[in-house]
């Protein structure tokens, strides 16, 4: 849905709605640095810290499922002041808490107002802008300059202090910035969502299913390397923490290097499911040179880019096939299965790392590609055969 209002007009809301995805980048890609921190601060081991990331998947899939099951009576600027409210005070419990017990709540709150954020302002976007597309792609772009500033900060402060209280005090800053520019921004006129046009309903169709299972692993793949690559990068090649940063914040900039890419492939009418079979039999192949690389810095960081590049067309390509022909509401069931690939495999990837070695722990990834890539497989041969 597009505005009849001048785009000027919502100058502010615009900037504050982009900032916010930079929050919703920076506060995620944080955790790749910090988790180890996290674990020695609360006295409890790696992987029992990397139950936080389940944590926020859980508030994340809970509150937005909310959003797209009852949108009628709500207003998108204010799901995103309640989302981004929410997230900062997450951010604030993980960052100060002192009981493991208050983190994990802590991380609960900021997966709920991650949930509405993300939700809420593809809403608002659409609402408020001439061309609704280029504005959502434009959020996407954002998370992905969040996405690499999150690891570089938290890593930088890390080495610096080894205090996690100060990389959230800092994402909260911004975090309360981006509060303060939505609450004086204007609001759209007659910015009540609109009740969906069906009810959410399990899909009909098998390929919703398995676009969705696809999603499942990807979601569990790209995450899980993300939160876990600069963990494995400490302990196989003996780097500090702020390079084990910098490698995680190129792994997020090249994922989104990799959006861009399928953006040109798509726009010249091409079909999805062969790049969709290329990438992930690609980010398999660079996930497991990485896992192959132990102690070799520039090989580990060449195939964590190689891995993110191919991981980042996986989503919008499995999202173009699971949409074909699909009503919305099978389309927002595919994306809740995908999501649900957060809540287990980045912890079980961590339960891993830490107890069968980091390079077990990153051949998770390329097992859960090569999942992906069976599964595309099959897909493309029944599809050739129908």
């Amino acid at each position: 849905m597009t505005t009849t209002h001048d785009p000027a007009e919502y100058r502010l809301l615009h900037a504050a709605a982009l900032l916010s995805f930079v929050c919703v980048g920076v506060y995620m890609s944080s955790f790749g640095p910090a988790l180890p921190f996290i674990a020695g601060d609360l006295g409890i081991s790696l992987d029992t810290a990397g139950l936080m990331l389940t944590a926020i998947f859980t508030g994340s899939i809970l509150s937005s499922a909310i959003v797209a099951v009852r949108l009628h009576g709500h207003h998108p600027r204010r799901l995103t002041i309640a989302g981004v409210a929410s997230a900062t005070a997450g951010v604030l419990l993980i960052g100060f808490s002192p009981a493991w017990l208050l983190v994990l709540v802590g991380g609960a709150a900021l997966g709920a107002g991650d949930g509405l954020i993300v939700a809420a302002l593809h809403i608002l976007m659409a609402q408020t802008s001439r061309d609704a597309t280029g504005a959502i792609n434009r959020l996407n772009l954002f998370f992905a300059f969040g996405a690499m500033l999150g690891p570089v900060w938290a890593a930088a402060v890390l080495e610096a202090t080894g205090e996690r209280w100060i990389v959230y005090a800092g994402i909260s800053v911004l975090t309360s910035v981006t509060l303060a520019m939505l609450v004086a921004a204007r609001a759209p006129s007659g910015e009540q969502i609109a009740a969906p046009d069906e009810e959410f309903r399990l899909p009909g169709n098998p390929t919703a299913w398995i676009m969705g299972g696809v999603l499942f692993l990807y979601v569990g793949a790209e995450f899980g390397l993300g939160s876990w690559v600069s963990s494995y990068t400490r302990e196989t090649a003996g780097v500090g923490v702020l390079a084990g940063g910098l490698l995680t914040a190129g792994y997020w900039g090249a994922l989104a290097l990799g959006r861009v890419i399928s953006g040109i492939y798509f726009s010249r009418g091409r079909e999805p499911s062969a790049l969709l079979a290329v990438s992930a039999a690609g980010a398999g192949i660079a996930a497991l040179v990485l896992a192959l690389s132990s102690g070799n810095l520039l090989v580990a960081g060449a195939a964590a880019f190689g891995a993110g590049l191919c991981l980042g067309p996986v989503w919008p390509t499995t999202i173009a096939i699971a949409s074909e022909g699909a009503l919305a509401s099978t389309t927002a069931a595919t994306v809740t299965m995908g999501n649900s690939g957060g809540l287990l495999l980045p912890w079980l990837q961590g339960k891993v790392l830490v107890g069968a070695g980091p390079t077990q722990g990153v051949a998770v990834t390329a097992v859960l590609c090569a999942l992906m890539f069976a599964i595309v497989v099959g897909f493309r041969a029944r599809r050739g055969a129908a």
